[in-house]
């Protein structure tokens, strides 16, 4: 298992029903000694639940109340992973037939998705993982290092399925289970939230010809060209360590509170904006990679190529500017991290009284659903100059729940943005 202090790897590994994603991502675990989260697994778990209890699985409005209650937990035994459930081994009871239905409508109920998000989240977070479902790659692991999209012929599938359930001594029919695999499919890829589709960025695997063997080798040498790949620094990460000693020497540059720093991604920095090297100071301190606003006119000079590399995208100052908008919810949806200034352009002045911050902060708050992390850029002089000793103060995360937006009119976006300002400001007091 790899800790958290060496760069980890993270295989998503999405694909219909039957297609054995599972059964491949075990042999893959074993070879490559990873971590098997099975995801299906848990919501076949919330299925059975559900199930028991004698609730329809589309029933958002009393599925809901019962996940509280629900507790899974995965232990490895005699050398294989099993299913708990509420201190139940229910690894045999989960794959019943009725349960696979079960788990494709409670899956669909986004609360459900989110009550198994952050579980499965925090797994890839500390350790070599290989999650398989319906959803991994775009929703669950967008930023995974390789992207599986597995399938195989409906027949193909159905037949294996058939195979599975005669040889447990079931009395089943190829035919039906080949149009239940059908009916599945087109469900599951056409249901409002996280359908089964490939992302755009995944490696299509149609197994229908292939033995298992063959699957998890050609998967094995997907991941070593992947691994190589990933030992090249990005531009970003270039650029950071380059300027890193640099900036350390002529600003002695410092940062405090780093505790502060939440784990993972997905989260909005806002910070206060004194000089034009106020995004690299940020991009030091922080230990994913923030993607900055920067006004039009800097994207189209000369430039522009170099700061697009660095994830940065251009904004119209003084408008209402959808499209930069779109471009900042979507890295975050993406579990990215996103750098904003919500002074909107540079201002030795931090007082909250007389400075009136932009409520796009607030829109992309709301939206996205994501904490914003308070940041003081604080220096001895007004402004930021070579020699200055300087001081990034980092806050404590600011949870969406207490910036007070439930409906998103424009005086609930005035009243969070200014509650962020003032926690930006607050920090001030840090020592330089």
């Amino acid at each position: 298992m790899s800790k958290k202090t060496k760069k980890t790897f993270s295989i998503a590994i999405d694909g219909p029903s039957g297609a054995g994603k599972s059964t491949v991502a075990k042999a893959l675990a074993k070879k490559l000694g990873f971590i098997h989260v099975d995801t299906g697994a848990m919501y076949r778990s919330v299925g059975l639940y559900v199930y028991r209890k004698g609730i329809l699985p589309d029933d958002r409005e009393k599925v809901i109340p019962c996940l509280p209650d629900i507790n899974i937990d995965t232990k490895y035994e005699n050398g294989s992973q099993r299913i708990y459930l509420n201190g139940e081994d229910v690894s045999e009871a989960i794959r019943q037939n009725e349960i696979s239905s079960y788990a494709s409508k409670v899956s669909a109920i986004p609360e459900v998705r989110a009550f198994l998000l952050d579980l499965q989240r925090k797994t890839a977070e500390k350790y070599d993982v290989i999650m398989d479902g319906r959803d991994i790659g775009t929703v669950i692991l967008p930023n995974a290092d390789l992207k599986v999209f597995q399938t195989a012929s409906a027949e193909a599938r159905a037949r294996r399925r058939y195979e599975e359930l005669v040889a447990k001594g079931a009395e089943v029919s190829l035919d039906e289970i080949t149009e239940q695999m059908i009916k599945r499919d087109y469900d599951d890829s056409h249901r409002e939230n996280a359908p089964c589709v490939p992302a755009d960025d995944a490696v299509i695997v149609d197994n229908s010809d292939m033995t298992i063997e063959e699957n998890v080798d050609h998967i094995v040498g997907l991941v070593n060209e992947r691994r190589k790949s990933k030992q090249k620094k990005t531009p970003y990460e270039r650029v950071k360590k380059s300027l890193s000693g640099l900036f350390s020497f002529l600003y002695r540059l410092k940062v405090k509170g780093k505790e502060n720093i939440p784990k993972g991604s997905g989260y909005m920095v806002c910070s206060n904006h004194i000089a034009l090297f106020d995004p690299v100071m940020l991009a030091i301190a922080f230990p994913y990679q923030l993607h900055f606003m920067v006004k039009i006119e800097s994207m189209k000079s000369a430039f522009g190529r170099m700061l697009s590399s660095l994830g940065c995208f251009g904004v119209k100052r003084g408008t209402a500017d959808k499209t930069a908008l779109r471009t900042a919810i979507g890295y975050i949806e993406n579990g990215e991290c996103l750098g904003v200034f919500p002074q909107g352009t540079r201002k030795p002045a931090v007082d909250p009284k007389e400075t009136e911050p932009k409520t796009g902060i607030s829109m992309i708050a709301y939206r996205t659903g994501c904490d914003v992390v308070p940041v003081f850029i604080k220096t001895k002089k007004r402004k930021l100059r070579i020699f200055s000793k300087t001081t990034v103060i980092i806050g404590k995360p600011i949870k969406n729940s207490e910036l007070g937006i439930c409906q998103g009119t424009a005086a609930e976006y005035k009243n969070a943005a200014d509650k962020v300002f003032a926690e930006i400001c607050a920090l001030e007091e840090g020592e330089v």
